[in-house]
């Protein structure tokens, strides 16, 4: 299975922890396509890159991707685009955010109903319950 994991980088990095047990978790399962989200050094090293080669390689990730998985607590206008291509392309898409931050999130998001939501207090009710959830 390719995962195409998404979570906030210049919307704010306050969730970059809870990111990386999301990708070691999702590493069990499959391959994850880009862990740029993960790496704390991303915003410089995305310096020596054109906008548009990031860009065109995150759309193939995503165009490859079988499951897209995003963690949406941070308010992120590249996640919501993330997960508006996935959702043309027809992917299965989950999002979690955490509900110690934020009561809800974007009704786009919610109302979404081929967008699996889900809130969590504490990452590991969602970790511990991959196998469900990515069936």
């Amino acid at each position: 299975m390719k995962i195409y994991v998404s979570g906030s980088i210049y919307g704010g990095r306050q969730k970059i922890e809870t990111y990386k047990v999301i990708v070691t978790a999702l590493e069990d399962y499959g391959e994850v396509l880009d862990k740029q989200i993960i790496d704390k050094d991303v915003l410089k090293k995305e310096e020596f890159q054109s906008d548009e080669s990031i860009f065109k390689g995150l759309e193939e990730y995503l165009k490859t991707a079988d499951i897209v998985f995003a963690e949406v607590t941070v308010p992120s206008l590249g996640v919501g685009y993330e997960l508006g291509v996935a959702d043309q392309l027809g992917k299965k898409i989950i999002a979690v955010y955490d509900l110690n931050v934020i009561d809800k999130v974007s009704t786009m998001i919610r109302g979404n109903t081929r967008i699996k939501l889900i809130g969590y207090h504490d990452i590991s009710e969602i970790t511990n319950n991959l196998d469900e959830l990515l069936k």
